[in-house]
């Protein structure tokens, strides 16, 4: 199984590793960039690794991303950089004449929308991550069952009830 070539690899296990990544980040841009470090580093280790346990890689493969991801944001000159991107997209935002105050509530909105998954993920870290892999990441119900224990309709079912813990508190705070 070691003969797989790069591009398979890469195409299999990208979202993965890019979702984790963009977990730490919130950059796509940086979380594809580290996706693409992370599944070279695992290709060119293909020959010690086990392709028939897949579990197995997808943890591997998610543990490099998120460390990965944490490296890069601890450097210092990453810093520098986001705040140049938010100063640039300011300038732009003024350019295109926003109105100031739509613009501050959409602002509002999405970090309220991020306190909200983040409490979600706190109180609720198995839903969460389930939720995660099965609506953003295109793991099929069955990978995610087999990976966390469950039944299928057990998957199902803490999809259905993470969707209506996030739906109410959003109408909690919007009301």
């Amino acid at each position: 199984m070691n003969k797989i070539d790069y591009e398979d690899f890469y195409l299999k296990y990208r979202k993965v590793a890019k979702s984790y990544a963009y977990g730490i980040l919130n950059d796509w841009y940086m979380a594809d960039d580290i996706s693409q470090e992370v599944l070279y580093k695992m290709y060119t280790m293909r020959n010690e690794l086990n392709f028939e346990n897949e579990k197995m890689l997808y943890a591997l493969i998610r543990r490099a991303a998120v460390n990965k991801a944490m490296d890069y944001k601890k450097k210092s000159s990453t810093k520098h950089e986001f705040s140049c991107h938010d100063e640039t997209a300011s300038i732009l935002d003024r350019r295109i004449h926003v109105n100031a105050e739509d613009q501050i509530l959409r602002q509002e909105e999405n970090k309220f929308m991020h306190m909200i998954l983040e409490r979600f993920r706190a109180e609720q870290p198995l839903n969460y991550e389930i939720l995660i892999q099965v609506k953003f990441m295109d793991v099929s119900v069955e990978a995610v069952a087999e990976e966390f224990g469950l039944t299928k309709s057990g998957v199902n079912n803490r999809i259905y009830k993470a969707k209506r813990w996030l739906k109410e508190e959003y109408e909690k705070a919007y009301k």
